[in-house]
C-alpha cells in the first residue's frame, strides 16, 4: 500500500492530481455517494467503502475459492450503491480504497501500477527481487510457497493466493528489497517532501488525528517513534517496521500463517533496543466499587457502529467485558486495555448505554435486552433473499426451532438470536438484523460483517 501511495505522491508533486481531488473525477463510473471522497481518504483508510473480500465472502465463494482478477475486485467496487459511513468521519480499514487509487495511479500515468512502480522506484533504489502478482500463474524465481494449518497440531497445507489483484497488497518481495526500501525512507534520497507525505497522519471530520497515514502506521513502540505496516494474505504475513530516530528498520517475511510476524518483529526491536527505559504511566489507579453498583452494569450490548454484541457479566467480585475484567477508576469510568469504558443509567435506574473511548475514537453501545423469538417470528422471516450489490443470496430455513442461513451446495449457518430481530451468524463473525417498516412489516433482511457494515437483502420468494 505504501507504495501504491508513493507513486500517487509523485503524480502529485509532477502536478497531475492532487491527493484532495475528488476520487469521481478520475473514476466518473463510482457511484456519487453524496459526500465528496478524496484520494485521500482512500488511502487513509478513512472513505467508507465497504471492503470488496468481505463482500464477495457473502456468495459463499470467496477470496480463497476462486481465481480473482484485478478487474473482477473492482467490479465489485463499482457496484456497491452505499457506503459504512461518510468520507472522512471514521477510520475503517477497507482493501478497495487501495484497488481504486491504484485505478486513479494507472489512468493519471497512462501506465500499469507494476510498470509504474518498478521504473520509479524498484530500479532506482536495485530492489531486483520485487515485483506485482499481477498474473497468479507467472513462475517467480525463488518465491517461497504459502502453507496454513488450523491448530498448531494440525498438518501444514498448501495455501497460495489464485488472485492476480495488485495494490492493495501483491507484492512479491525479500527482505533485502524491502530494507533497501526503508533505508531510501530514511535518507529521504527521493525527496524530504515524499517521506513527509507518507508519514501524515490522517485527520477525521472532527479534527481527531487517527494513526494511518499514507500506506502506514505511525505510533510509537516502547517510546520510540514507529513506522511500519504489516499484512497476510493465504498462506502468506509480513511485517515491515521503521523506526526513523534511530535509523533502524526490521523486515519480517513469513511464508506460514503462524508465528505471527508482528510478534516476530516486536522480539527482534526488543533484542535490539532493550533494556528500554521506563515508560509513564497515563492510568489513574484503580478505584474501589460496590458489588450492587457493578451488577447494575450486567447485561447484553449492541454496538451502535457495527451492530456487533457485547456482554458484561460479574464473576468472583468483578465486572467483565467480554470475558476481560473492567478495571474501575476514580472517575466512575472504566479501563479496558487501551479503551476507557462509561456506563449511563436512565432515570429509572436501569442501563441505557455506555461509551467505549479509544484515544478519542468514541462508540455507543446500547443496552439490549436479550431476545428470544418465537416460531412464529422466526417462519415469518423464512425464504430466499437477494443481494445485487453482492451478487449472492440467502435461504433463511428453520429446523426444529432453529434458524439457519443456507447456499449452495453445502453451507449452512447458525443463527443465534441476540436481540430484537438482531442475530448473529456462527462461524463467520457477521450479524443479521430485520428491518421493518411503520406497521411491523418486515421489509428487508441485512447482513454486517468485518470491514463491511451493512449488505441489504430483499426477499424474492
Amino acid at each position: 500500500e505504501q507504495f501504491v501511495a508513493a507513486a500517487l505522491v509523485l503524480l502529485q508533486q509532477e502536478g497531475k492530481l492532487n491527493l484532495d481531488d475528488d476520487v469521481r473525477k478520475y473514476l466518473p463510473e463510482l457511484p456519487d455517494y453524496g459526500s465528496k471522497m478524496t484520494i485521500r481518504h482512500l488511502l487513509n483508510h478513512t472513505a467508507g467503502l465497504r471492503d470488496w473480500g468481505a463482500v464477495m465472502a457473502l456468495t459463499g465463494v470467496g477470496r480463497g475459492d476462486r481465481v480473482i482478477s484485478q478487474e473482477v475486485a473492482l467490479d465489485v467496487v463499482f457496484r456497491q450503491k452505499g457506503l459504512d459511513f461518510k468520507p472522512g468521519s471514521e477510520y475503517s480499514y477497507s482493501n478497495s480504497g487501495y484497488q481504486l487509487a491504484t485505478l486513479i495511479a494507472e489512468r493519471v500515468s497512462k501506465q500499469k501500477l507494476p510498470g509504474f512502480i518498478d521504473e520509479r522506484f524498484f530500479k532506482p533504489l536495485g530492489m531486483k527481487n520485487s515485483s506485482w502478482r499481477d498474473d497468479y500463474q507467472r513462475l517467480v524465481p525463488g518465491r517461497a510457497q504459502g502453507y496454513s494449518r488450523q491448530g498448531a497440531n494440525a498438518p501444514w497445507r498448501l495455501d497460495m493466493p489464485i488472485m492476480s489483484v495488485y495494490g492493495n497488497g501483491g507484492m512479491l518481495t525479500t527482505v533485502g528489497d524491502w530494507l533497501k526500501w526503508n533505508a531510501m525512507l530514511d535518507s529521504a534520497s527521493m525527496g524530504k517532501p515524499l517521506v513527509d507525505a507518507l508519514e501524515t497522519q490522517g485527520v477525521l471530520n472532527n479534527g481527531r488525528k487517527i494513526e494511518y497515514a499514507l500506506g502506514l502506521n505511525v505510533s510509537t513502540y516502547r517510546g520510540m517513534r514507529d513506522v511500519s505496516h504489516g499484512g497476510s494474505t493465504a498462506g502468506y504475513q509480513t511485517f515491515l517496521a521503521r523506526y526513523p530516530d534511530q535509523k533502524i528498520s526490521v523486515a519480517v517475511l513469513c511464508n506460514g500463517t503462524s508465528p505471527s510476524a508482528g510478534r516476530i518483529a516486536a522480539d527482534v526491536t526488543d533484542e535490539i533496543f532493550s533494556p528500554f527505559p521506563q515508560q509513564p504511566t497515563n492510568s489513574a489507579p484503580a478505584a474501589t466499587v460496590a458489588p450492587e453498583t457493578l451488577q447494575k452494569y450486567v447485561g447484553l450490548w449492541r454496538n451502535e457502529r457495527t451492530r456487533y454484541p457485547s456482554r458484561t457479566t460479574f464473576e468472583n467480585g468483578k465486572l467483565l467485558l467480554n470475558g476481560r475484567p473492567l478495571t474501575p477508576l476514580p472517575d466512575g469510568s472504566f479501563q479496558y486495555g487501551p479503551s476507557k469504558v462509561s456506563f449511563k443509567l436512565a432515570t429509572s435506574g436501569k442501563p441505557d448505554y455506555a461509551e467505549v473511548d479509544t484515544n478519542g475514537d468514541v462508540i455507543r453501545h446500547m443496552f439490549e435486552e436479550a431476545w428470544k423469538p418465537a416460531a412464529k417470528e422466526l417462519s415469518a422471516l423464512a425464504g430466499v433473499w437477494h443481494s445485487e450489490e453482492a451478487e449472492a443470496s440467502f435461504i433463511f430455513v428453520v429446523e426444529d426451532g432453529k434458524a439457519f442461513l443456507t447456499q449452495r451446495p453445502t453451507t449452512k449457518l447458525p443463527l443465534t438470536p441476540l436481540y430484537k430481530d438482531h442475530f448473529s451468524i456462527g462461524g463467520v463473525n457477521a450479524v443479521a438484523w430485520v428491518i421493518r417498516d411503520r406497521e411491523g412489516k418486515i421489509v428487508d433482511l441485512h447482513v454486517g460483517g468485518s470491514r463491511m457494515r451493512d449488505m441489504p437483502f430483499t426477499r424474492v420468494k
